[in-house]
């Protein structure tokens, strides 16, 4: 049966196009879950909000990795684009592995997208309260490379927190807001 045919297809499916073909899986779903009627976004503010929330979640990244001259400069003897992205990947998927494991079912989307967003706000104050309390511009005072790699590491957990809780809240809504939500990301 093609989609063009809507006069048999329940209003409770009307967002799921597997129960028109017969998706076994989504036939199974209750009716109560699945709804037909959405609620209006007349100023498209949820529109919005996903937009610069998928471009937030990015922006930690992009400032350290920005500044990698910076980083460069201070601590010479160091590959800083390296360590940076090592220690961001892999930190990001630890803690993403697990929060799927453990905390998915014991906390709400948006405590972790808060907790998340405050590990983003830490570590990007560290980096300049750090340079202008202790480093003050000096080259070659390795204390504070690593606190810089704890911060990354901070941004890393942050960033677990935020971009699966976000990708899987937009995932309960219609597909224009996961749109939003990786516009923002490649936006920024």
């Amino acid at each position: 049966m093609g989609f063009s045919d809507n006069s048999n297809i329940n209003s409770a499916y009307a967002y799921h196009p597997g129960a028109v073909d017969g998706d076994a899986e989504t036939e199974r779903l209750p009716l109560n879950r699945v709804t037909s009627r959405v609620p209006e976004d007349s100023f498209h503010l949820a529109y919005i909000s996903y937009f610069v929330l998928g471009a937030g979640f990015l922006l930690p990244w992009n400032a350290f990795i920005t500044a990698v001259d910076y980083f460069t400069y201070l601590y010479p003897e160091v590959s800083i684009d390296r360590v940076f992205a090592v220690t961001y990947m892999l930190v990001c998927l630890a803690f993403l592995l697990l929060i799927i494991a453990f905390f998915t079912q014991r906390s709400t989307a948006s405590f972790r997208i808060n907790a998340g967003l405050l590990f983003f706000l830490v570590s990007l104050l560290v980096i300049p309260l750090m340079d202008a309390f202790y480093l003050k511009g000096r080259s070659g005072l390795y204390d504070g490379y690593y606190v810089t790699v704890a911060a990354i590491a901070l941004s890393g957990v942050g960033d677990a927190l935020v971009q699966g809780s976000l990708i899987g809240s937009a995932g309960e809504l219609p597909p224009r807001y996961m749109q939003a939500l990786v516009a923002g990301t490649a936006a920024s």
